[in-house]
């Protein structure tokens, strides 16, 4: 059973908050980088979902430090830290030659992928 997971991501001219719109400068922009830390949580949980199952992201609460220029990679690093029911706590943190860019916790959702889409 997985319970860490990192991943590394390069920064690339799409990913800053000039491209995306949330601010005017060529650096990794925060919507991106909770992207990034969203896609390394999903698959922690993969193993102990049903074909029918996926989890979607509830609830991020991130504190972006640093800024980090296109070219550079950053790793993401997440634990899931408690299951309650259906409900999964990650710790999350993102890492950029070894100095901390972000960190704070993210929740996930597992859901019946069926369900779900139907509701919407």
């Amino acid at each position: 059973m997985i319970e860490e997971q990192s991943k590394q991501f390069m920064v690339k001219n799409e990913d800053t908050a000039l491209h995306l719109g949330s601010g005017d400068l060529l650096v990794l922009a925060t919507p991106r980088l909770v992207a990034m830390l969203e896609n390394t949580a999903k698959e922690i949980p993969l193993e102990r979902l049903s074909d029918d199952e996926t989890t979607v992201g509830i609830e991020m609460n991130l504190k972006h430090v640093k800024a980090t220029a296109v070219g550079k990679e950053v790793t993401c690093f997440v634990k899931l830290t408690e299951i309650k029911k259906s409900i999964l706590f990650f710790d999350v943190k993102a890492v950029v030659d070894e100095e901390m860019i972000a960190t704070g916790t993210h929740i996930r959702a597992i859901v019946s992928r069926q369900s779900f889409m139907e509701k919407i």
